[in-house]
């Protein structure tokens, strides 16, 4: 470090890339780092260019960004750029969010790169589409060939997470999403679906995941979210989550001019979706008319069942599985060893991706006491 100038040179140890990693990561302004440790924006700003942190300064940034002091002391790896990635998002979504959730996400591969190397996740046993999606009626066939290959039928997908997790796609929940994101994937060194908390209803949860396990089928090398490619990744989820053949043969028949509402309550339980997805499929099929289906969706709209719907509490919750059970295989040494090499903490990794960490032997030893 110059004497004079306070800068790094080139080849020194602290990474300015990994602070603001961290940084966006916390969902933190240049201005909060700046508060936080009682200096200036600027000089904020020069921490994440060249400048070098005091020890004491450091001290403060690992405390404030829930890493390792040793976090800032590796190189970034590779970054995750927003236009990898496939939002699931509400237009009132900023980038500064997104910029927040990618950085998440990249904390996340960290993790998971250093449990790679202790546990063998399941290898990744989809296939991409590559061709080019002409009409809607192409998608219909996509997922229906992605049916096929993964054996499941034609009926309810009992559980879509595990299906997603048993295919290689790494689910993952983040606490800090909240509802301007519902859904969220990314096809970087492996595929992963980051789910919204936020979203409490299980029928718009799975139709989320079918959404994204779309965009990762049909949308892999291609910038996403313009209304074409939603609309596509929407169909798809549609298709899959409810094939048209089965789907048309369950579909109850009109009450005159009325959907017969005690009978698509039995059809939202045993499909395991939204009223607005059933109904939207009908209309896709041709099941009813336009005029019925806007009846539908205002019928629904007067309930108050914009978000959450009637009889929600009844159709299962999932919750990812793949990387907790990774994590459970580890004695407690080796989860330190993880925690060292990647930088993170136990706080960070419980808090943020809300994961349980391996106990020390003498929490175990006390709590079996107990």
């Amino acid at each position: 470090m110059s004497r004079k100038t306070g800068f790094l040179p080139l080849g020194d140890e602290f990474s300015p890339d990994k602070l603001r990693l961290a940084r966006c990561a916390a969902g933190l302004s240049l201005a909060d780092i700046g508060e936080k440790l009682g200096v200036t924006r600027q000089y904020a700003h020069k921490l994440e260019v060249n400048a070098i942190p005091s020890p004491s300064q450091l001290t403060l940034l690992s405390e404030i960004l829930d890493v390792e002091e040793s976090f800032f002391f590796a190189p970034r790896r590779s970054s995750v750029e927003l236009e990898q990635c496939h939002f699931r998002s509400l237009k009132s979504s900023t980038q500064t969010l997104k910029k927040t959730i990618a950085a998440q996400v990249e904390m996340f591969e960290l993790l998971v790169d250093e449990l790679d190397k202790e546990i063998a996740f399941p290898a990744v046993e989809f296939k991409a589409f590559d061709c080019a999606i002409d009409d809607f009626r192409k998608i219909e066939q996509i997922a229906e060939k992605f049916r096929r290959e993964q054996g499941l039928g034609f009926g309810p997908i009992s559980s879509v997470t595990k299906l997603a997790e048993k295919i290689g796609v790494l689910v993952v929940d983040l606490n800090a999403v909240d509802e301007r994101v519902d859904a969220f994937s990314l096809y970087n060194k492996r595929p992963l679906i980051v789910r919204s908390i936020a979203k409490a209803s299980p029928g718009r949860q799975r139709f989320d995941l079918a959404h994204e396990l779309g965009h990762l089928v049909m949308h892999q090398g291609i910038e996403t979210g313009c209304r074409l490619t939603e609309d596509q990744a929407n169909q798809f989820a549609s298709s899959f989550l409810m094939p048209r053949a089965s789907f048309a043969a369950e579909f109850p028949a009109m009450r005159g001019r009325y959907l017969n509402w005690s009978a698509l309550k039995e059809l939202k339980l045993r499909w395991k979706v939204s009223f607005k997805a059933l109904i939207y499929r009908a209309r896709s099929l041709d099941l009813i008319t336009a005029e019925q289906a806007k009846s539908g969706f205002t019928y629904l709209s007067r309930k108050g069942f914009t978000k959450d719907e009637e009889f929600d509490e009844l159709v299962p919750k999932e919750s990812p599985a793949l990387v907790q059970r990774a994590i459970d295989l580890l004695d407690y040494s080796t989860w330190q060893g993880i925690l060292e090499s990647s930088g993170l903490t136990t706080s960070l990794v419980t808090d943020r991706f809300l994961l349980r960490a391996p106990l020390p032997p003498l929490r175990l030893l006390r709590c079996g006491q107990e």
